[in-house]
């Protein structure tokens, strides 16, 4: 254990004496030690797990399934402790994207996903259907998700390949959009302050009574806006009118 501490304290000054020589904001050294201390070998499925800011681009694995229950949407995956995740979904929130979020810490399920669509442990790892965006930049979001739309518009994303709608959405009239009207499907719905089934309610939605959803997912939750505020809804529970 004493010589494990000390590999890790000499890799981490190795790193921040050569913090000097890099551009700044080039690397997050806070989160990459981080990353280092809570990686363990054998463990989990990235030795490291490091935030990071230098934006690549790329395309998910050849074979990759992206997940249904991200279908139409863009998946951020992301730890509690990354600084560049907390923007990259502060962001989309702004900019009324519809994506769900994937904790890798949290979840090792999601680490798994992240590494077979072609994740290598940094975050934010952001897909866009069949595109990657690694690291955060406001003006990479923005040029992934416009031909993310583009894509969901002419029926579906392709897949890495070349070959049509390996990962098809679908059709427009039923995909759930920012600012859609939702309704409970029975009566006594219960809205959520945050986005876990253990918070505190904020209320119960009634039979017709209606929500608008605000494009963000969570571990099956909706977040949504009520007539006391916004809240999380059981995306099971509740569809569109009519």
């Amino acid at each position: 254990m004493i010589k494990k501490m000390t590999s890790l304290m000499m890799l981490a000054a190795s790193l921040m004496s050569g913090a000097a020589m890099q551009p700044a904001g080039a690397q997050d050294y806070g989160n990459l030690l981080k990353g280092l201390m809570q990686g363990r070998s054998g463990d989990v499925l990235f030795d490291t797990i490091r935030s990071i800011t230098e934006v690549s681009f790329g395309q998910i694995a050849n074979g990759a399934q992206v997940p249904q229950d991200a279908q139409g949407k863009v998946i951020l995956y992301r730890t509690a402790w990354c600084g560049y995740c907390k923007k990259a979904a502060s962001y989309m929130q702004q900019k009324n994207i519809p994506f769900v979020e994937r904790d890798i810490e949290a979840n090792k399920t999601y680490q798994a996903e992240m590494k077979q669509l072609g994740g290598k442990g940094g975050v934010p790892f952001i897909v866009f259907g069949s595109k990657t965006l690694n690291g955060f930049s406001e003006s990479a979001i923005d040029q992934n998700y416009a031909a993310f739309k583009g894509s969901q518009h002419d029926g579906g994303t392709p897949a890495p390949d070349g070959n049509a709608t390996a990962y098809r959405s679908a059709p427009a009239d039923n995909r759930l959009q920012s600012g859609d009207a939702l309704v409970g499907k029975i009566g006594g719905i219960d809205i959520y302050r945050q986005p876990s089934k253990g918070s505190p309610k904020l209320l119960a939605l009634g039979r017709g009574e209606e929500v608008i959803y605000m494009g963000e997912e969570r571990e099956g939750l909706y977040r949504v806006t009520t007539t006391r505020g916004e809240g999380w809804v059981d995306k099971l529970l509740v569809r569109k009118p009519g």
